[in-house]
């Protein structure tokens, strides 16, 4: 089922159910409201008749016609029959027909005690129908001697309250068509963006990664917008570096290979003299160790994004691995004429880590300075020792040509690789300093960088003393 159906059909059974409640409630309160208002009306009047009834008591004698006619211009103005019950409620008189005959008076007996009564009945007249008594007692001096009791039919009030439960119903529908038009067009801004996204995500995952959401607000849509959209940007990025990086890596395959195979084919055919052909051979050899060391870079970097790497910490030199790497690159770095310098913060700070794993920072960090560094240029490797937090730090620092601060967000990307028109790295994979920064990772820690564009680039880690 779609978003919106669901949206809606929640929304419309919580307020169904809403208003059913709130009718009831309604009614209820209505009902009971007028119901009281008319019980404290007749409460009055029997008060009244009460009183009238106190007075010829007063004067010691019962004036039933005068009593008649008090209760008579009662009826006549209000509608209410009254009748009064003496104290041992037996009908003294009756009018109209009387009301003692409809109700048991014992249920006044309470009335004696100073409450007041409110009893429903039902008359056998058709045209009185329900009725509503009230009693209060009839005083001679302190002590009771009879119930005033006054009751009024409850057609007219059932039909002010039928009125008002129309009102009500009508009022509620009025409030409940539009709260519908407000939830489907609430259900309908909801499901729209989600089905945007739902139908941009199918175009992405077809392999368009072209594809923008509108970002409409500052809410949560809004927010997933944002997010889906820079998402979408990442991926058309990543999908860019990615054909960048295999039209790089065919280039690069396709080069030394053609070499080798041309040297071989001239050293088989005897095209090149036997005293060149251990140069030659050579050429083929070094053109070799530059497939492998390729082909080691993307397994290295698929290991790590399948969270093939695994680390076996052990205890080691990192001076001494810093030095024996620096050897390494010597002939490189006198070829450019590029000075070398170690500085360490003792002559042996003992590490824990993976020694391996480390050993292919440090190459990969001297050989990314190295090729970015320019002739007579200086790279600087030191170690400085925290003796509050037990780390020691590594840095590799060179005077090359720099990086923008958007080059120092990405320089980490797999693939990447910077400027064109700066960069030295010719033949490069783009996945050396993405390597590094999964090893570091691993051990629990982390590489940052600081560069200047002009003046230089600086990389520091740190790693556990033992």
């Amino acid at each position: 089922m779609r978003i919106f159906w669901k949206q809606l059909l929640l929304h419309l059974g919580t307020l169904i159910i809403s208003l059913v409640l709130l009718a009831l409630v309604l009614t209820q309160g209505i009902q009971g409201f007028l119901t009281r208002q008319k019980v404290a009306e007749l409460t009055i009047l029997s008060q009244r008749a009460a009183s009238v009834m106190e007075d010829f008591a007063v004067i010691g004698m019962w004036n039933y016609l005068r009593m008649q006619d008090e209760i008579q211009i009662i009826y006549r103005y209000t509608g209410a029959i009254v009748e009064i019950v003496t104290i041992n409620f037996n009908s003294e008189f009756q009018i109209f027909d009387g009301i003692t005959s409809w109700i048991d008076v014992a249920d006044f007996a309470p009335v004696l005690d100073g409450e007041t009564v409110a009893v429903f009945g039902t008359s056998p007249h058709p045209h009185l129908g329900s009725f509503l008594v009230v009693g209060y007692p009839v005083r001679s001096g302190a002590e009771p001697v009879g119930v005033a009791l006054v009751g009024v039919s409850m057609v007219d009030l059932e039909h002010a309250i039928a009125d008002m439960y129309r009102i009500t119903i009508v009022a509620l529908v009025g409030v409940g068509l539009f709260a519908f038009v407000l939830i489907y067009m609430s259900s309908r801004a909801i499901s729209r963006p989600l089905r945007q996204v739902n139908e941009a995500a199918s175009v992405i995952a077809a392999g368009d990664f072209e594809k923008r959401l509108p970002v409409g607000g500052t809410d949560e849509i809004g927010q997933l917008a944002v997010e889906f959209n820079r998402m979408a940007e990442s991926l058309q990025q990543q999908e860019r570096i990615r054909r960048e990086f295999i039209a790089n890596l065919s280039h690069d395959m396709r080069s030394p290979l053609t070499s080798m195979r041309g040297f071989l084919t001239a050293i088989s055919d005897g095209t090149i003299p036997t005293e060149q052909q251990p140069r030659y051979l050579q050429i083929v050899m070094d053109e070799s160790e530059r497939l492998i060391k390729l082909s080691n870079n993307i397994l290295d970097i698929y290991r790590v994004q399948d969270a093939e790497i695994a680390i076996t910490k052990t205890e080691f030199d990192i001076n001494d691995l810093i030095r024996t790497t620096i050897l390494g690159f010597q002939q490189r770095a006198l070829d450019k004429r590029i000075m070398v310098t170690s500085r360490f913060a003792h002559n042996s700070d003992i590490v824990l880590a993976d020694e391996d794993k480390m050993r292919r920072v440090m190459h990969n960090l001297i050989d990314n300075a190295l090729k970015f560094t320019p002739q007579g240029g200086e790279i600087t490797v030191e170690t400085t020792v925290n003796a509050i937090s037990g780390k020691v730090a590594i840095s590799v620092s060179d005077n090359g040509c720099g990086m923008t601060e958007e080059e120092q967000k990405r320089i980490f990307d797999r693939f990447y690789k910077g400027d064109q028109t700066r960069n030295e790295d010719k033949m490069g994979s783009g996945l050396g300093l993405s390597i590094v920064k999964e090893f570091v990772l691993a051990h629990g820690e982390v590489i940052t960088v600081e560069s200047e564009v002009g003046v230089g680039t600086r990389f520091e880690f740190w790693l556990e003393l033992v």
